[in-house]
């Protein structure tokens, strides 16, 4: 394994969306509550996986590896607990906006021990693919996936005939939060999945109904106001095309349905 591989680490940057107006128009109480929703999603799979650890500063979450080196347990892990964490926070009604990458990223504390000192070329590299993209949801960066598949040939496009991303020209994987909702949606036609849908394989199954239910209602309210241009209604709008991209006809209609009082 190269050097560069050995001293890497996988790292997640989300960032939430639209956080300054909501400081600059809503209750302390309100803001809060958004912060703390993120960190227990994040929380959560820190505590379920053990390998990874959370980094907070006003709107920006940082995901990343403890142990440095690459494994295919860091790539698997990285993108399906963004996934879930995104699902999580689009279930709560909030919009977030996040890169992964792969490669330097140095974690700590100064020479006093009171403060976290943290840096590298991850972190840089998702930050800058993060600003550039329009839309909500997680790009999955080429450092990221490229040692994956020099390991596992052809799984990066086998996952994508499979819908747990779209594969872009640039080489950046867009990756579906909603990867609950593809596993059980095939069972639930065959009667094997029992209503409430809220009750079960709780919180991700549940989220990824309300996380659709979320996009899908915003963008259609800018659809009623003939937004269609705005910054904000340009990310509604394109996330919610995305999401009837990957999860098809069929099974979007069923999610809308779902998602009703009498079904959830």
């Amino acid at each position: 394994m190269s050097n560069s591989l050995n001293e890497g680490r996988y790292l997640l940057f989300l960032d939430i969306l639209g956080f300054s107006d909501l400081v600059e128009n809503r209750p302390t109480k309100e803001i809060y509550d958004v912060v703390d929703s993120a960190l227990k999603a994040f929380g959560r799979w820190e505590e379920l996986n053990g390998l990874f650890k959370t980094i907070y500063f006003s709107d920006t979450f940082l995901f990343y590896q403890a142990p440095k080196g690459y494994g295919n347990w860091a790539f698997l892990d990285v993108y399906a607990i963004g996934s879930m964490v995104l699902s999580a926070l689009l279930a709560a009604g909030i919009a977030a906006r996040g890169a992964i990458s792969f490669g330097e990223f140095e974690v700590n504390f100064d020479s006093s021990g009171r403060h976290q000192v943290y840096f590298g070329k991850a972190l840089i590299e998702a930050y800058k693919a993060e600003q550039k993209e329009k839309w909500i949801g997680i790009t999955v960066l080429p450092s990221a996936w490229k040692p994956y598949e020099a390991a596992n040939p052809g799984t990066i496009d086998a996952f994508a005939r499979e819908k747990v991303w779209l594969r872009r020209t640039d080489g950046v994987l867009l990756l579906n939060p909603l990867i609950k909702l593809r596993g059980w949606y095939g069972l639930a036609g065959m009667g094997e999945v029992e209503k409430p849908y809220s009750q079960w394989d709780a919180p991700e199954f549940p989220n990824d109904i309300l996380a659709l239910k979320f996009i899908r209602e915003k963008a259609e309210s800018y659809t009623a106001s003939q937004d269609f241009t705005s910054p904000v209604a340009i990310k509604f709008h394109t996330t919610h095309k995305f999401f009837k991209e990957v999860l098809g006809d069929e099974c979007y209609a069923w999610c809308q349905q779902a998602a009703l009082p009498g079904n959830f």
